[in-house]
């Protein structure tokens, strides 16, 4: 009986351990999110029944230093393109979650619609972004175009993806 308790002991032990080194490997590859490149899925909606599903490639490019970024998003969809470039001011909040909100532009470059709309446009950009390790994040927002629309109606874009940090 002495013996199992002392082999239970030593497991437990062992691997109280290696869980605790884990932990720490693990701590090392959470980081704050950085620059990225990433792609995903995107959805008009608001403006449009039913939504229009489409695909973004995004970027961030993370100054040092700085709360500052710059982004950019290509969305496909609606049967056109639309390119979003943005400057962004970054909060982080936790060790690795950043929110974001960026201003700039949404450009019509193909096809008679896209998901920002029939025309180019000023657009706000809020967003989120969770690394899941030093190479691998999540990220997600919106692209609120104002005026993206020749006939006054109103519409925002929401992404989603995933990205590779450098």
């Amino acid at each position: 009986m002495k013996s199992l308790t002392q082999i239970s002991l030593g497991l437990a032990i062992a691997t109280s351990v290696m869980t605790s080194f884990s932990a720490i490997a693990s701590a090392e590859e959470v980081r704050q999110p950085g620059s990225y490149i990433g792609a995903g899925i995107s959805a008009q909606t608001l403006a449009t029944n039913p939504s229009v599903i489409g695909a973004n490639l995004a970027g961030r490019y993370k100054f040092d230093d700085v709360p500052l970024s710059v982004r950019s998003s290509v969305l496909f969809g609606n049967g056109g393109t639309s390119i979003v470039p943005t400057i962004s001011y970054d909060l982080p909040v936790g060790d690795r979650t950043n929110l974001y909100l960026g201003a700039g532009a949404s450009f019509k470059v193909g096809g008679n619609d896209t998901l920002t709309g029939d025309q180019t446009a000023f657009a706000l950009q809020p967003g989120v972004e969770v690394s899941l390790n030093k190479r691998v994040l999540l990220y997600s927002n919106a692209v609120i175009p104002f005026n993206g629309q020749s006939n006054g109606s109103a519409g925002a874009s929401l992404q989603a993806g995933v990205g590779v940090q450098f």
